[in-house]
């Protein structure tokens, strides 16, 4: 984990500065219509831009737009994505306007196992919001009501955010939720499984490729960098403060790769000077005291490879729980394959995922009650006792897949199933879905349409829970509702 910094040094020292077109808000995670819109782009040659972490600059994504030329010689399905995406850019950016928007939702039995796409938190949710787009400055104040919220917290600002460009950087502070990773199930080091931890993030707006020749191969880069305060109740030691950097760059257009790393550090009673800092930036770590240590950290790789011959994509993601020379080791894993088309202009995607988050799941003696936990911070790597990386947590096993259809008009249809074995040996205590070893089934569809000058969402689902104790079964719904004001 300790490469990592020096090449963050590298990059920022020889990166070429362009100039940011406008303050735009990042798309933020949690539309699946959307990301298969993106990745379509991409894979068909309209897009450029690294599409593994989020938010994904609108910048980036308006001026591959622009850049692509003729949408004649496209098939139908490809052009309907590019008019969605252009219509998402336009309501999402708009410079130098202030944009209201509200949205309604309710619950019954809300997931236990979040995914990409953005269901209800909570039974209820009434949320109203204000975002302003400029030049240089950017803003959305936020606030959601929930009816019985799962931590004490019935007013949440989540989603709110100031933002400033600076040069071809973008600086946010704000409660904004990230996805790392090329997974359509989770992510193993930072998702959204968890509320947006408040934080300050710096990240780099327009991919530019390098203009030095010994640089250049890395092709279109991003880099992000984010500080966060992890608030609300914790055992260990409370207000512990969140880390996070990633880097991700295409070296060719069919082929992303990126490095990730996090940290939890601080808290009350706990050192919190720059030295403390310095000490988890470069690594130095695992050769003192556990007193002594900075805190705990996870680091590793993925990749997302798309076929130059078929409309199938590979991807990947390894994280390390722990460091063996200078490197992640004890890794967690996550594997996926994924497919899709068109018919006219409506098209489709289908996808197929593992996830292991046993340390070391490649061995035959693997080692449990190590992920996610710490012997500092003995709540786990959890925000608001949800996981920070998968919603599967430590010590878990889960099969899934997903077809998602989307119409010419946008309308949409969504096909989820998954079977989990969760927290296998019982070894976490502290485990966010199940202190006990748990096997969970599920099946969800989800409809998505325009409706009443807005977007409607609904779903529903079917969830099997076993442990040794007990054998249940739940049926769960949701309906949403939201609208963007002129």
């Amino acid at each position: 984990m300790r490469t990592l910094p020096t090449i963050v040094a590298a990059l920022c020292l020889t990166a070429p500065v362009a100039a940011a077109q406008a303050a735009a808000p990042g798309a933020a995670p949690g539309d699946a219509r959307l990301r298969h819109d993106l990745q379509l782009l991409a894979d068909s040659g309209v897009i450029r831009a690294p599409l593994t972490a989020w938010p994904v600059s609108w910048d980036e994504v308006a001026r591959d737009l622009a850049r692509a030329g003729d949408v004649a010689s496209q098939p139908a399905h490809v052009a309907a994505a590019r008019e969605r995406v252009r219509a998402a850019l336009e309501r999402a950016a708009a410079s130098g306007e202030w944009r209201a928007g509200g949205r309604l939702a309710g619950s019954a039995e809300p997931m236990s196992l979040r995914r990409f796409g953005d269901v209800p938190r909570e039974e209820g949710e009434l949320e109203g919001s204000l975002q302003f787009t400029g030049e240089r400055f950017a803003a959305r104040l936020q606030a959601t009501v929930v009816a019985d919220a799962g931590d004490g917290e019935s007013v949440r600002p989540d989603g709110s955010y100031v933002g400033a460009a600076l040069g071809n950087w973008m600086l946010t502070a704000g409660w904004l939720d990230r996805w790392w990773g090329p997974g359509w199930e989770g992510s193993l080091i930072l998702g959204t499984n968890h509320r947006p931890i408040p934080a300050l993030t710096l990240e780099r707006n327009l991919s530019d490729p390098f203009e030095t020749n010994w640089l250049s191969w890395i092709g279109q880069w991003r880099l992000a960098m984010t500080y966060g305060l992890l608030d609300g109740d914790r055992e260990d030691y409370p207000n512990a403060h969140f880390f996070g950097m990633r880097i991700t760059w295409k070296p060719h257009p069919r082929l992303e790769i990126g490095l990730s790393r996090s940290a939890q550090l601080c808290g009350d009673g706990r050192d919190c000077g720059l030295d403390t800092f310095w000490d988890m930036f470069i690594g130095n770590d695992n050769d003192q005291a556990l007193e002594d240590q900075p805190g705990n950290q996870l680091g590793g790789y993925d990749f997302r490879w798309s076929l130059p011959w078929l409309p199938v994509a590979l991807y990947g993601q390894v994280i390390g729980e722990d460091e063996a020379n200078r490197m992640p080791s004890k890794f967690l894993g996550q594997f996926g394959l994924e497919t899709w088309g068109g018919a006219g202009s409506a098209t489709w995607r289908l996808h197929v995922e593992y996830a292991d988050t046993v340390c070391g799941f490649y061995d035959s003696l693997p080692e449990y009650g190590c992920a996610y936990l710490n012997g500092i911070y003995t709540d786990g790597y959890q925000f608001r006792n949800r996981a920070i990386g998968h919603s599967l947590d430590g010590d878990s096993e889960q099969l899934a897949a997903g077809l998602l259809w989307v119409n010419g008009d946008g309308s949409s249809w969504e096909l989820a199933a998954q079977s989990a074995r969760i927290n296998r040996k019982g070894a976490n205590l502290v485990h966010s879905v199940s202190t006990d070893p748990l096997d969970l089934v599920s099946v969800d569809v989800y409809h998505r349409r325009a409706f009443l000058g807005g977007e409607l969402s609904v779903g529903v689902g079917y969830e099997q829970r076993e442990s040794d104790a007990a054998k249940d079964d739940d049926l769960r719904a949701f309906a949403q509702w939201a609208r963007q004001f002129q």
